[in-house]
């Protein structure tokens, strides 16, 4: 651990803060990526996954040998299924991933689409009327993302304002951008007959078609909103991060519009900001209770390995354990301090590898190597990891007793200034 050690605790305090940092970050990340994939066939197949893996270490634990190495092969072959069969939710996942977006009301304010209050009413009311006539339409309102990239076929630019006459000439039947969407980007629109990538939900009513599968998946894939027109049933829908629901009139439709597109610097509703904040806290806290005990098992896994996270898919592998009793050794000591009667001497540390290399491994010259540099005088207590310990190679460490050693530095006396330091100092 050594100077990285003593700088941290310098700059942050007590250690624990750096630990509640790191939960705090994997904590973020790991539930936004829960809220988009749950309910999906890719979340099924993670929790397959996950479950092979904890077999695998409860057998592990166990002293399974024969079960623990089955599990661990069938959690690889299970981890490589669930890469190639999610592909689509892997890069949906990291296409919406944004760590600021639950911070960026402020942002989300200043940079937010504006529509004028009658480009969306002549919206609102173009839709109704191609509802009313049971013509098929789809329409998706560009804001933050962008949506350009996504489209699996670009359509043609014609960038016109929005006018009624115009949404229904262009959704009419017969006409050559009917069975398209139209993309709309600065309250204009900017593209006719754009084809849309289809969501791959698997729990969608059945009276929803194409149209609806479309929306779904540019929402899904991007901010972007979407309002689509059932040609069958002649019913207008709104759909927004992959949620869909329906609207009776223009006028609610407009409303729900301007909710999303007129927000401008200054035009914050009372109390708006203290309920986004209350939201982004509370809302959904039996899933973020969830998501932060399996970070917290994790991490505590994590600590007892006390591995160098590149090993971590090294850790799963079949070999041999040896445990060995090695003594506790301090180097780099600071100018002025001497090592006080309270350290710890000894360790017991368990091993994993070959068994023909643990045969011949020569356990007098392990030890554990505990790095002082930049330390003060006082007590210290140094978590042990696999750098500490000079392994050959093909040597994995899976645990350390105890896993901190305590050792007390204290400020030389002026007759000690001259003497030899003791072996354990140098």
């Amino acid at each position: 651990m050594g100077a990285p050690f003593g700088i941290a605790e310098g700059l942050l305090g007590p250690l624990p803060w750096i630990h509640a940092i790191d939960v705090g970050i994997m904590w973020f990340l790991l539930y936004q990526v829960y809220v988009r994939i749950r309910g999906t066939q890719a979340m099924r197949l993670l929790l397959r996954v996950f479950a092979a893996w904890l077999g695998h270490l409860a057998a592990q634990a166990a002293g399974l040998t024969l079960t623990s190495f089955l599990l661990w092969a069938l959690w690889i072959a299970l981890l490589i299924f669930f890469l190639i069969h999610s592909q689509a939710e892997i890069q949906r996942v990291l296409r919406r991933l944004n760590p600021m977006r639950p911070f960026g009301l402020l942002l989300r304010l200043a940079r937010g689409v504006r529509l004028a209050d009658e480009s969306l009413a002549a919206l609102a009311g173009s839709v109704f009327a191609l509802a009313r006539k049971e013509i098929g339409a789809i329409v998706v309102l560009e804001r933050r993302d962008s949506i350009e990239p996504l489209l699996r076929s670009p359509g043609e630019v014609i960038d016109a304002e929005i006018r009624p006459a115009l949404l229904e000439t262009i959704f009419s039947p017969g006409t050559p951008y009917h069975d398209g969407a139209i993309y709309i980007q600065d309250g204009r629109v900017h593209r006719v007959g754009c084809v849309l990538p289809l969501s791959e939900a698997e729990n969608l009513p059945p009276d929803y078609g194409t149209r609806h599968r479309a929306a779904l998946g540019i929402t899904e894939s991007s901010d972007a909103l979407a309002v689509v027109v059932s040609e069958e049933r002649g019913e207008v829908s709104t759909v927004e991060d992959g949620r869909i629901k329906s609207v009776e009139t223009a006028d609610a439709l407009s409303a729900w519009l301007t909710a999303r597109l007129q927000a401008r610097r200054g035009e914050e509703a009372p109390g708006r900001k203290e309920a986004f904040l209350k939201e982004a806290v509370l809302g959904d806290w039996r899933a973020k209770l969830a998501v932060l005990a399996a970070v917290l098992a994790l991490w505590s896994l994590g600590m007892r390995q006390r591995e160098d996270p590149r090993d971590f898919f090294r850790r799963f592998g079949a070999g041999a354990e040896e445990r060995f009793s090695v003594p506790v050794v301090f180097y780099n000591l600071p100018a002025g301090l001497a090592l006080g009667g309270e350290r710890t001497r000894r360790a017991e540390v368990r091993l994993r590898g070959r068994r023909d290399i643990l045969n011949f491994l020569d356990a007098a010259r392990l030890r554990v190597a505990v790095n002082l540099a930049g330390a003060r005088a006082g007590l210290h207590e140094r978590a042990v990891t696999a750098r500490d310990i000079d392994l050959p190679a093909g040597m994995r460490l899976l645990e350390v007793r105890p896993a901190e050693v305590r050792v007390r530095l204290r400020a030389k006396k002026q007759r000690e200034g001259n003497s030899p330091a003791p072996e354990s100092e140098k």
